[in-house]
């Protein structure tokens, strides 16, 4: 069974893959089958925009694909940065200059509550199915410097139940509690089980 991923993101892609590993399924993405593939994410929420990508995806390929759409949402921002994750602060910030850039606005705030968010997306010649979930944190005080794991925010997202930022836990624990880890592992049980026939 061939399912498309709807992303670029090498290191998103490394992290459902793993989910999928022991699986017989095999996840591809777009660039793997030399697709161009690029949507521009308008939608007002983590669901629209995980739709967004991965209808398109499927009418492109006529494939079953997936895709998810996620970020962090610090209480304290009234859930900022939320759908703008990716591309939060300035257009020139790569994953750590965002999360500094977030670090930055959480100065002088003692709510450090977070959470990520993941919306998956999962079309098929039967329609689009969703599936969300979450995984709450802290935003640390500081950029992790050390840690070789994650990407993203997760340099300075920790996690109580761990006691450690998610930049510091391998995937396998990652995956068993992350946003993401979660919302796949209920998205196979269901494919398991038939639901998207």
């Amino acid at each position: 069974m061939k399912i498309l991923l709807a992303t670029n993101n090498k290191k998103k892609y490394k992290e459902v893959k793993e989910i999928f590993s022991s699986l017989n399924i095999d996840i591809v993405t777009p660039e793997i089958l030399n697709i161009n593939f690029e949507v521009e994410e308008t939608g007002t929420s983590f669901k629209e925009n995980a739709a967004l990508k991965s209808e398109e995806l499927f009418r492109i390929t006529k494939l079953p694909s997936l895709a998810d759409d996620s970020g962090i949402c610090v209480n304290a921002l009234n859930g900022a940065p939320g759908i703008y994750s990716a591309r939060y602060g300035t257009a020139d910030l790569d994953d750590r200059g965002r999360a500094e850039f977030l670090l930055d606005k959480m100065k002088e705030i003692k709510d450090r509550e977070a959470y990520y968010h993941c919306a998956l997306a999962f079309t098929n010649k039967n329609g689009t199915f969703f599936i969300e979930d979450q995984c709450h944190g802290l935003i640390s005080e500081a950029y992790d410097e050390k840690g070789i794991y994650g990407f993203g925010y997760d340099p300075i997202f920790y996690y109580p139940p761990y006691d450690n930022l998610f930049s510091k836990v391998n995937l396998e624990d990652k995956n068993k509690v992350s946003h993401r880890g979660k919302a796949l592992l209920t998205f196979y049980q269901n494919f398991k089980n038939g639901r998207y026939e």
